[in-house]
């Protein structure tokens, strides 16, 4: 075991040139010298396992609105047929569809921010609470970093939902 000054020692040799910047952590009692980018600063997530896993908790938001979106799409379709074979409507009574469909598609927004917001409480949060614990960042941090990236969009309009709603991470 080396004591604090040799360990300094250590990470001196690694040091990087003038202007660059460089992390240290500890990580199952070993310390870890990482240089550290001014792009790394910009992704807002330095953390790959992290990203990794708010990619997945993205997606499975997103996963969230397949079944109201095929089920609103076939019950449309469906109640098109009823309404004009079943009840023999014409040409004349277009208008009933598009009204359908838009009432439709307010519905399955609503079934979808539903789905979405229970998978988010039950698995998505419980999930990032864990890991902002472990790495030591608070919920705006994880926000600001988020908020870099385009692609989580659904994450990132969850988490200030649930931050908005609740108050308490």
């Amino acid at each position: 075991m080396l004591t604090p000054y040799e360990e300094l020692e250590y990470l001196a040799d690694y040091l990087p040139e003038e202007g660059e910047s460089v992390v240290v952590t500890r990580r199952g009692g070993e310390l870890r010298c990482q240089p550290l980018s001014s792009g790394d600063l910009r992704d807002g997530i330095e953390d790959a396992e992290l990203y990794g896993r708010l990619v997945q908790a993205n997606e499975q938001l997103n996963a969230q609105g397949t079944l109201p979106l095929w089920t609103t799409a076939l019950g449309l379709m469906a109640t098109g047929i009823v309404l004009f074979r079943g009840l023999h409507l014409g040409w004349g009574e277009w208008y009933l569809l598009p009204a359908l469909g838009l009432l439709s598609l307010w519905g399955c927004f609503h079934w979808i921010r539903h789905r979405q917001q229970r998978c988010f409480d039950t698995l998505i949060r419980p999930a990032l609470i864990r890991e902002t614990r472990l790495r030591r960042i608070s919920l705006f941090s994880l926000m600001a970093g988020v908020r870099q990236h385009a692609e989580f969009r659904t994450l990132l309009d969850e988490l200030v939902r649930s931050n908005a709603s609740t108050r308490e991470w």
